[in-house]
C-alpha cells in the first residue's frame, strides 16, 4: 500500500526532529564542555591575577634583577613608585642632571611605545629626592643604637661662604676590605661659616647622644681644628692613612731642589705637548690639592718611561730627557711609592690591628730604613704613625684607617652644585644619604619608596631647611631686584 502524500511529509519531518534532537544533544555535550573550559579558565586567570598582583605588590625586577621596586601608585602623588623609583636612582647614582632625566624618559617613550607615560618634571624629581633623602637621614643614627660603631668626621668641604661638615658612621671592626659606599651611613650634616675646635667637638657629642652610645674611635684627616675636637671629646683618634702617608712625602720631598725640578718637568711634558702627537706618551695629570696623596700614577708613569726610553725616537728622547737624568731620584721615588702603597692596600683591606702594624714595621725597615737619608726620614715617620695608631687597638681587634669614603661623597654633592656662589648650600644635599641607601644592593632592595612618600610631607623638608641651612641669596636678590637680574 502505497503512502500517502501526507504521511511521506510526516516520516519527512519526524527524520528532521530526530536529527535536531541529536544536534541538541550535542550542543549541549559542547555547551557542557565549553562551560567547563570556561571554569577552568576563569580559575586559572584569577589565579594567575593572584600570582601577579601579589608579585607587583613585592617586588618588581629590574634589569638583572638587582634593583626592586613597588610599582604601584603612591597616595597624594601622580606616579608610580617605579617611575620614582627609576627617577631618583637615576639622579643620586648618576653624574645627570634631573633636566636630563627628563629627557632620558622622553627617549624612552619615544622608542618603547609611550612605555612611562606622563615624564614627571625636573622640579618634582628634585622634590622626591630630598624627601627621600631626608626619611632616610633621619632615622640614620637609630640603626647603630645597639652596634658598635666609629665615626669618619671631615670639614673640607666649602660651598659658596659655607662650610659643610660631615659626619659618618661604618662599622667599628674592620671586615676584612676597605670601607666603600655600602659600609657607611651620614649620621650628621652640618653647615656653618666656619668651624673650630669647640663647634666640632659639640657635633660629635649631639651624634654619640643621638646614637645612645660613644663611638668606638673616630677617624679624620690631620686638619688641627678637627684633630683637637676627637681630642676634647676624649675619643680613640685614627688619622687617616691616605692623607697621613701623602703628609709624610710633602715633608720630605716638597722643598727638594732635585723634587721639584723632575715635578715641573713632568708638568711641562704634559703641557707643552699635550695636542702634539706625542701626546700617547704624556704623563698623568698631577692634582693641585694634596698632590701628594696622588704621586703613585706620575711617579709610575716615570718608572715606567725609564724603562722604555731606549725604545723611544730620538726627537721624544730628547723630550723626555730628564727622566735618565734623573735616574737615581725616580728609583728613589719608585722604591718609596711601592713601600707606601703596600702598606696603604694592606691596613685599608685589613684594618689597624697588632697583625698588620707588624707588617708594615716590617715592610719600612727592610724598603725604607736601609735607604738613603730622604728615604729614612720618610720610614722614620711612617713608624712613628704606626706606633700612635697601635695605642688605640688593643690585642685581636682590627679598627678602619680611611676617610676616603667622604671624599667621594663630596665629589657627588659639588657635581649638583650651582656655579653662583650665591646660592650656598641648597637641601639638595639630602641626595647624600639617599645615595648611599641606593648604592648598596641590600638596602637598596628592602627601600620602600612607597611607604616614605607617603608618610612625608614637603613642610619637613622646608622645615628642616629652615632649621639647618641658611637663606638661600640667589631667592633673595630674585625676590629683590627680579628674576632678570638674578645672574651677573
Amino acid at each position: 500500500m502505497k503512502k500517502s502524500a501526507q504521511d511521506r511529509e510526516i516520516e519527512k519531518l519526524k527524520k528532521q526532529v530526530e536529527k535536531l534532537k541529536k544536534e541538541k544533544e550535542s550542543l549541549q555535550r559542547d555547551k557542557r564542555n565549553l562551560k567547563g573550559r570556561l571554569s577552568t579558565a576563569q580559575s586559572n586567570n584569577a589565579k594567575y591575577r593572584s600570582a601577579l598582583k601579589k608579585k607587583r605588590e613585592t617586588e618588581c625586577w629590574i634589569g638583572q634583577g638587582d634593583f626592586r621596586t613597588n610599582d604601584e601608585s603612591i597616595r597624594r602623588h601622580h606616579y608610580s613608585s617605579l617611575m620614582v623609583a627609576l627617577s631618583v636612582a637615576f639622579y643620586a647614582r648618576l653624574s645627570v642632571g634631573s633636566r636630563q632625566i627628563v629627557e632620558i624618559f622622553n627617549i624612552l617613550n619615544e622608542f618603547m611605545g609611550n612605555v612611562f607615560g606622563k615624564v614627571p618634571a625636573y622640579t618634582t624629581i628634585g622634590y622626591w629626592t630630598q624627601e627621600l633623602g631626608l626619611s632616610v637621614y633621619k632615622e640614620s643614627c637609630s640603626l647603630f643604637k645597639d652596634k658598635q660603631y666609629a665615626l669618619i668626621v671631615d670639614e673640607s668641604m666649602m660651598i659658596g661662604s659655607e662650610k659643610l661638615l660631615l659626619t659618618l658612621a661604618i662599622p667599628a671592626v674592620n671586615a676584612g676590605s676597605a670601607i666603600t659606599e655600602k659600609d657607611i651611613t651620614i649620621v650628621d650634616i652640618s653647615i656653618a661659616k666656619s668651624w673650630n675646635g669647640t663647634t666640632i667637638k659639640e657635633v660629635l657629642e649631639k651624634v654619640a647622644d643621638k646614637i645612645g652610645h660613644k663611638p668606638e674611635y673616630v677617624i679624620s684627616d690631620n686638619g688641627s681644628t678637627v684633630c683637637k675636637a676627637i681630642r676634647d671629646a676624649g675619643y680613640a683618634h685614627h688619622l687617616d692613612i691616605s692623607h697621613t702617608l701623602g703628609m709624610f712625602l710633602e715633608r720630605v720631598y716638597k722643598k727638594e731642589a732635585d723634587f721639584q725640578e723632575l715635578s715641573n718637568n713632568v708638568q711641562l711634558a704634559r703641557f707643552k705637548y699635550n695636542m702634539q702627537d706625542i701626546a700617547y706618551l704624556q704623563p698623568p695629570s698631577q692634582r693641585s690639592i694634596a698632590r701628594f696623596m696622588n704621586m703613585s700614577k706620575w711617579i709610575d708613569w716615570i718608572s715606567r718611561m725609564q724603562y722604555l726610553y731606549h725604545t723611544l725616537q730620538n726627537d721624544i728622547k730628547s723630550i723626555y730627557a730628564f727622566i735618565p737624568q734623573n735616574a737615581s731620584l725616580v728609583d728613589e721615588l719608585a722604591e718609596t711609592m711601592d713601600c707606601i702603597t703596600k702598606i696603604e692596600k694592606d691596613v685599608k683591606n685589613n684594618g689597624w690591628s697588632h697583625d698588620t702594624i707588624s707588617r708594615c714595621k716590617q715592610l719600612v725597615t727592610t724598603s725604607l730604613m736601609s735607604g738613603n737619608e730622604r728615604q729614612c726620614k720618610v720610614g722614620s715617620f711612617i713608624l712613628e704613625y704606626v706606633e700612635r695608631e697601635l695605642a688605640f687597638v688593643n690585642e685581636g681587634e682590627s679598627h678602619n684607617a680611611s676617610s676616603d669614603p667622604v671624599e667621594s661623597i663630596f665629589g657627588v654633592v659639588k657635581d649638583r652644585m650651582s656655579d653662583n656662589k650665591l646660592s650656598g648650600v641648597t637641601p639638595i644635599i639630602l641626595m647624600m644619604p639617599l645615595r648611599l641607601n641606593l648604592a648598596d644592593k641590600g638596602r637598596r632592595v628592602n627601600f620602600n619608596f612607597k611607604q616614605r612618600l607617603e608618610e612625608g610631607r614637603h613642610r619637613h623638608i622646608k622645615e628642616w631647611t629652615n632649621e639647618n641651612l641658611s637663606p638661600n641669596l640667589v631667592v633673595k636678590r630674585i625676590n629683590t631686584i627680579g628674576k632678570k637680574c638674578a645672574g651677573f
